[in-house]
């Protein structure tokens, strides 16, 4: 799982557009499709004063907040909270609307799954505007059990398909049993969760994810299901392992010292293009495996090399 680090200039803003996108058409969904006498009573008592929370609060906030009206919430304020809150159908629609998923999308720009650092996950408009793909959003509080949630900023994670639905699906996460990418500090996560590799037979390979034993980060890479969907790239540590002998300390020395003498290129820029992938763990989100790479290459002894960049 990758940490999103909400101090980014650009996911504070994508965080104050969300809300401005959202409140104004909250308040016309709720004027026009709350009616009878007593559903509007009872989003003027129990939503519409804590709209701010519900848009923009905390994981920690928006969960207390969706279990209290859970416990009160008879079938047809569930029923009304659903149809404002309307995720499938509204929010994630691809017609042109004042605010929907891929302005929020757009405005994360981030562009690689959030749970696995596989898969790329970008945003695509034509030249017209028109909407063509983005990632999936994950709602870390499942939307039928927290209705309310559903359109909620810190619910909405960033991700791939294959994450979203084919692993996650409607099973549960805890925040406290679980990591949540904008809550649990992205060297916590990635000190916690280490990626090594092993020989299987001769040149076959597989993956083993080190964790904490009983902790949130070994329950967060079985829930995701990491270490059986990385297995699936054992060829990327092949190529790592002939890149390991391609790239060998004296060549990266020559290489630095001699062709690249008196160039802008620095360190950071020869290891992203001599092995597809971010050094710096803050970029992690921007290529897939960037994660996962730089602990075999860290493993082969390739990144002392980069020792002052780390």
């Amino acid at each position: 799982m990758m940490y999103i680090d909400k101090s980014l200039d650009r996911i504070i803003k994508a965080e104050q557009l969300h809300y401005s996108g959202l409140i104004d058409q909250l308040y016309e969904r709720i004027d026009s499709k709350i009616t009878d006498p007593k559903s509007v009573q009872l989003f003027d008592f129990f939503i519409n004063p804590f709209l701010d929370i519900i848009i923009n609060g905390s994981p920690s906030e928006i969960i207390k907040f969706s279990k209290e009206i859970n416990l009160i919430a008879n079938e047809k304020f569930i029923d009304d909270i659903k149809s404002v809150f309307q995720y499938k159908g509204w929010f994630d629609q691809k017609k042109k609307t004042l605010y929907d998923a891929y302005d929020l999308a757009k405005n994360l720009e981030i562009p690689v799954c959030t749970y696995c650092n596989r898969m790329y996950t970008k945003t695509v408009f034509d030249e017209e505007g028109e909407k063509i793909t983005r990632p999936t959003f994950d709602h870390w509080f499942a939307k039928d059990d927290h209705p309310l949630l559903a359109l909620s900023f810190y619910n909405l994670i960033p991700s791939c398909n294959i994450c979203n639905s084919s692993v996650k699906g409607k099973k549960e996460l805890s925040l406290g049993e679980h990591f949540h990418p904008y809550i649990d500090l992205g060297k916590e996560i990635n000190k916690q969760i280490v990626f090594s590799y092993y020989n299987k037979k001769l040149k076959s390979f597989g993956f083993n994810v080190k964790t904490p034993k009983d902790s949130k980060a070994e329950k967060t890479v079985k829930f995701f299901r990491l270490k059986e969907i990385y297995e699936t790239h054992e060829d990327e540590i092949s190529d790592l392992l002939r890149l390991k002998d391609v790239y060998s300390d004296k060549y990266l020395q020559m290489l630095r010292k001699n062709i690249l003498k008196g160039t802008s290129i620095s360190d950071k820029e020869i290891y992203r293009l001599a092995f597809g992938t971010h050094i710096d763990d803050a970029q992690f989100d921007r290529r897939p495996l960037s994660k996962m790479k730089k602990d075999i290459l860290n493993e082969l002894g390739i990144l002392k090399y980069f020792k002052n960049e780390l």
